[in-house]
């Protein structure tokens, strides 16, 4: 296909990107996906390569990080990115992923559908994203339960693949939790993961090797290049390998201008799927004046449990080391207002990660960890954005404006995050669990849970319509993150991806 005949450009190759690119290949349009970044695994060869990477990543002291953004792959994705996106940062982690498939290179692969209450406030609602939830889950495969405790709340769009086998120390929880009386505000269950338990297409089903931190061979974790394969078969379908630079307007649309003399492509419509922060990147100058936005993220809370029968457990030698359980907590009667979460077992988990923390040298530390590990879990504990209060301030420049970041929390936080602790130190107790000192905040931005910087429905110039389309730039779609007017509880990407579908099929015209 012809450079000249492209109808659409799309910026990205995350699942924002092919998630729009892939009904609009399908009506028979023709688009043309730019992303430079790398197609490859980073796995380097040695073992001591692989857990730390080449120059050592993993060891780096950075508490913000969980320990899938430890992890060598993580490290080199958002290496990448940050030499790229000049985003000056204070108290907040401009997350982004530079390399085919995007941040879903290094996600956990946890997913949910939100509901009516969870989209208040949006020109949207769960009947118009329904139809794309149920094409997503149908493509990338979800493994879960569809009748325990936590099913309804995840969703019910597309079906379900079998659940993995749950780790002992997570599956110990479970059984606690369905024999004991039940608190009305809470509620726990299987986690939800694109996580393939049977063979599909060119992916393989996980064979439970505990190696997910380090890149899925197998493609049991969905990633962005797995649809980006099923573009590549369409003959009105081009990858140009170059990154976006900067945008500007043509007499009849727009010319997206690469880096390092990779010229130009010029298209009616740009949809742009960087990722919240790399959007930003690129459409901060299209603003007409300096202003003030918003970026809203969902603030964790990393709270280490010790099972205690478990001490004597055995370590366990398979399974998987994404989320093993999922569980939520009412704050009101109010309809969602609540926080969810994740329980991930540690086994699998690089001991770096943890030995930091402790009041311990470094061989000791590690060493008591491993001793531990066979019954250590860690929940996490995901707040609405509303708890959240991060800046983006536009500095006029000659070049373009400078991006300044900066992260917080709201008012009151505090000690809201004191109750939902002190609720939950409760509700593990009571089903055989010890809470360990170590409860952190992560980082702002580390959850990689981002939005609101130019959300659909708002009418100011940095708003966008319900399709995504900038105001005061016609012809530019944002179709990742970046357009979410709230962030809730709840993991966004299945989300990103339903709502990216749903706007590339208004834009072919499909029903």
């Amino acid at each position: 296909m012809s450079e000249d005949d492209a109808e659409f450009v799309v910026i990205g190759s995350g699942p924002a990107g092919v998630s729009a690119a892939l009904p609009l290949v399908e009506a028979g349009r023709r688009v043309i996906m730019l992303d430079g970044g790398d197609d490859r695994d980073t796995q380097p060869g040695t073992a001591w390569e692989r857990m730390l990477g080449s120059r050592l990543e993993a060891l780096t002291p950075d508490d913000g990080l969980s320990p899938k953004m430890r992890a060598p792959e993580a490290r080199a994705l958002m290496g990448a990115f940050q030499q790229q996106v000049q985003i000056e940062e204070k108290d907040f982690l401009a997350v982004g992923g530079l390399g085919r498939g995007g941040l879903a290179r290094i996600w956990g692969g946890f997913v949910g559908e939100l509901d009516d209450d969870d989209l208040r406030g949006w020109p949207i609602t769960a009947f118009d994203l329904r139809p794309s939830y149920d094409v997503v889950v149908s493509r990338i495969g979800v493994s879960g339960s569809g009748d325990d405790d936590m099913a309804a709340f995840y969703g019910a769009s597309g079906a379900l693949l079998a659940p993995p086998p749950l780790g002992p120390t997570a599956a110990r929880l479970l059984r606690r939790y369905q024999s004991v009386r039940r608190d009305p505000d809470f509620a726990l269950g299987r986690a939800r993961n694109t996580l393939l338990t049977e063979n599909r297409w060119q992916r393989q089903s996980c064979d439970y090797r505990l190696d997910c931190l380090w890149g899925c061979p197998r493609g049991a974790i969905y990633d962005g290049r797995h649809d980006l394969a099923l573009l590549r078969q369409h003959g009105n379908f081009a990858l140009r390998d170059a990154t976006a630079h900067r945008l500007a307007r043509t007499e009849d649309g727009w010319e997206v201008v690469t880096t390092a003399g990779g010229g130009s492509l010029r298209a009616p419509r740009i949809i742009v799927a960087a990722g919240t922060v790399g959007s930003l990147h690129l459409v901060a100058p299209l603003l007409r004046t300096a202003t003030e936005l918003r970026i809203v993220n969902s603030p964790v809370i990393a709270m280490p449990l010790l099972v205690p029968r478990r001490l004597l457990g055995r370590t366990p030698t398979s399974g998987h080391s994404l989320a093993q359980l999922g569980f939520r907590l009412s704050l009101s009667a109010e309809p969602g207002d609540y926080v969810s979460g994740a329980v991930y077992e540690m086994i699998g988990l690089p001991p770096s990660t943890f030995a930091a923390r402790m009041p311990l040298g470094r061989r000791a530390a590690t060493e008591i960890f491993r001793a531990l590990a066979p019954a250590l879990v860690v929940a996490t504990i995901y707040f609405p954005g509303r708890w959240s209060q991060n800046t983006v301030t536009l500095h006029p420049a000659a070049n373009g404006p400078r991006i300044e970041v900066r992260g917080g929390v709201a008012p009151g936080f505090d000690a809201a995050a004191r109750s939902v602790r002190r609720r939950l130190t409760a509700i593990w107790r009571r089903l055989g669990a010890r809470p360990l000192p170590g409860a952190a905040l992560g980082t702002a931005g580390t959850d990689a849970h981002l939005g609101g910087v130019f959300p659909m429905g708002l009418v100011e110039p940095h708003g966008t319509n319900v399709y995504g389309e900038l105001r005061t730039a016609p012809g530019i779609h944002l179709v990742d993150g970046s357009v979410l007017p709230t962030i809730p509880s709840k993991f966004t990407t299945l989300t990103v991806m339903a709502n990216a579908d749903r706007i590339g099929r208004s834009l072919a015209g499909l029903p």
